[in-house]
């Protein structure tokens, strides 16, 4: 995902301006009502987001439709959320934000735009995988099964030890959890931070060497899509506390799965790529040696 700058201008949705009109419990008949002042929320929210060349703003604009607003609205009530502050990264199929909770502290909001066509290739992380039996090609429903796979992954991985961020929170298309950062900004990413030391380069791969193999042999996942584009770095600026942390595990399939050992190739390959480029002595067989492959 591309990263997005920050701004000063205050949140930009404050949910407890919704206020108490905006009751989501009830059926159809008051969701209708409400039609007009969740649109009018959508064209301001738009207005708000920042220009990105060589993006439609339309395609901008419909990460605030009128579903995900009452989602927005449901994580209030539930108390996950006050506010969204500011957008931190955008990518095909989702954009990431930052938001506050009701306490205080910051979480990051990941809202899978429902509006859009990039969804058709993930059915190839779904089909296969005998969690999400039954999806099929609904937008809405393969983008609600696409967000519980994230954070079916998430709590699987931690489960297994493996550092990626906390879930917090899944309902239809949108997934709160840990926010990866510093006084509200986010971490970097790996592919950010230039020409890495050797002795530092030799930990990050370790450390992400060993995140796969525990994906893999205790959670039973394969990531398959790795590379520096998917790691933070926590700590960045401290040679002796940095480390990277995996985020996207949306795609993430069972290691059963008919595509299981081609994603797991792909993974391989990428992070020795970049790990080479870096002047660590590193092959795929060194994380696939590790791995407890059946018989």
């Amino acid at each position: 995902m591309d990263s997005e700058p920050v701004t000063d201008d205050g949140p930009l949705l404050d949910l407890e301006d919704l206020g108490e009109d905006f009751d989501l419990v009830d059926e159809d008949e008051k969701v209708a009502s409400n039609d007009e002042w969740a649109y009018e929320q959508a064209d301001r929210l738009t207005a708000r987001l920042p220009q990105r060349e060589g993006v439609d703003r339309r395609t901008e604009g419909e990460v605030f439709d009128h579903p995900t607003l009452m989602t927005l609205h449901r994580l209030l009530s539930h108390g996950v959320l006050r506010s969204l502050d500011h957008p931190v990264s955008t990518g095909k199929e989702a954009n990431v934000f930052r938001g506050t909770t009701p306490t205080g502290g910051h979480v990051a909001v990941k809202i899978y735009r429902i509006n859009t066509a990039t969804f058709k290739h993930v059915l190839k992380y779904i089909q296969g995988d005998e969690r999400f039996e039954g999806v099929g090609g609904d937008k809405r429903g393969l983008v609600y099964a696409w967000a519980q796979k994230e954070y079916r992954n998430l709590m699987r991985l931690r489960d297994a030890g493996v550092d990626v961020p906390e879930p917090i929170k899944v309902l239809n298309n949108v997934l709160v959890t840990e926010f990866l950062g510093r006084d509200g900004d986010a971490w970097p990413k790996l592919k950010d931070l230039g020409r890495l030391e050797p002795a530092e380069a030799t930990r990050f791969w370790e450390k992400l060497r060993d995140d796969y193999v525990a994906s893999y042999n205790k959670a039973g996942l394969v990531h398959a899509d790795l590379s520096e584009y998917n790691v933070l770095v926590e700590d960045f600026d401290d040679p002796e506390r940095a480390r990277p942390r995996v985020i996207d595990v949306g795609q993430a399939v069972l290691k059963n799965h008919p595509m299981a050992w081609e994603f797991l190739d792909r993974d391989a390959r990428n992070l020795t790529s970049f790990f080479k480029r870096h002047r660590v002595r590193c092959e795929p067989s060194d994380l696939k040696r590790l791995l407890e492959l059946p018989e």
